[in-house]
């Protein structure tokens, strides 16, 4: 995770301490720090990150992570780094300023793109919400390609070990602009209907394939809504604790295959979003990441 100080930071700080507990996970925390333009030690530096998180997180929470700083000049980077060089099975980030996301190609979308490992966004302001101690109502959006079939074997086992339950959703409908486009089309029902009826067979098909057991024993719940999936799956994630995607993360020039769910998803959901990414490029190293101390757990 890294953090800077600000609320992007904060969030991404809780979401990944959360997620460290119920999983038994170790965490790490990147913070900027360069040494020829401090003013203090990069001990001093750490200790007040330090102070600020156990402030945020408490006592205990605080003291669980390892401590790196970066000097690269792009955070994402210094994620992507932090992640290598830990051999990290996630990174987890804040959700960026909504003004800041248009002014740039989507910031969410490089982090996933190049990423060595599976991502994670943390909602707006999810540190100061009060309603997330439990991660057990677990969403995945259905995708019949090996990484949507990665997202609904760990939502399965994430459930497992959270005791919490599975919802598998898909949505079925033409994209806005197509809809849009077609809308006073005659033939639009049967359209629109054609892949509503094969998106149900296909759901079927891969959850009794891959969680037969548990969905025979009514412990996974399948749902296919009308319309664009990435409006379906934004609005489901208003119930849901955690919702978890499979992304092709092909990265800006083909951004139309990650955005028009993907990136869509984790800008407008109201919950955590964990995307599976398929293996993309190294990571771009212009940066130094630099070990503080270790963390002794509490």
């Amino acid at each position: 995770m890294g953090y800077a100080g600000d609320r992007a930071g904060r969030d991404a700080v809780a979401l990944a301490t959360r997620l460290a507990l119920a999983t038994g996970a170790a965490a790490s925390v990147v913070f900027p720090y360069h040494p020829l333009l401090a003013t203090v030690p990069a001990s001093v530096a750490e200790e007040r990150v330090r102070d600020e998180l156990r402030s945020l997180l408490g006592e205990r929470y605080g003291r669980m992570a390892r401590y790196h700083w970066s000097t690269s000049s792009w955070p994402i980077r210094a994620l992507h780094e932090l992640a290598v060089r830990e051999e990290a099975d996630l990174i987890v980030f804040g959700a960026a300023h909504e003004r800041l996301e248009r002014r740039h190609v989507s910031l969410m979308e490089r982090v996933v793109h190049g990423a060595p490992c599976a991502v994670a966004v943390a909602p707006a302001n999810y540190a100061e919400s009060s309603d997330h101690s439990l991660l057990r109502r677990i969403g995945v959006g259905f995708a019949d390609t090996p990484e949507g079939r990665a997202a609904i074997l760990l939502a399965d086992e994430l459930a497992d070990r959270l005791h919490g339950r599975v919802r598998i959703i898909a949505g079925s409908g033409l994209s806005p602009a197509l809809a849009r486009y077609a809308f006073s089309s005659p033939s639009l029902p049967t359209v629109e209907e054609e892949p509503s009826t094969q998106i149900d067979a296909n759901l079927l098909r891969v959850a009794e394939e891959l969680l037969g057991e548990r969905l025979a024993a009514g412990e996974v719940e399948l749902e296919v809504q009308r319309g664009d999936p990435s409006r379906v799956l934004a609005d489901a994630s208003r119930s849901l604790d955690l919702l978890l995607l499979g992304s092709r993360a092909y990265g800006p020039l083909r951004h139309a295959l990650l955005g028009s769910v993907s990136a869509d998803v984790m800008r407008a959901a109201r919950c955590p979003v964990l995307v599976l990414p398929r293996a993309g490029s190294t990571p771009v190293h212009d940066g130094r990441v630099g070990a503080s101390r270790t963390a002794t757990e509490a």
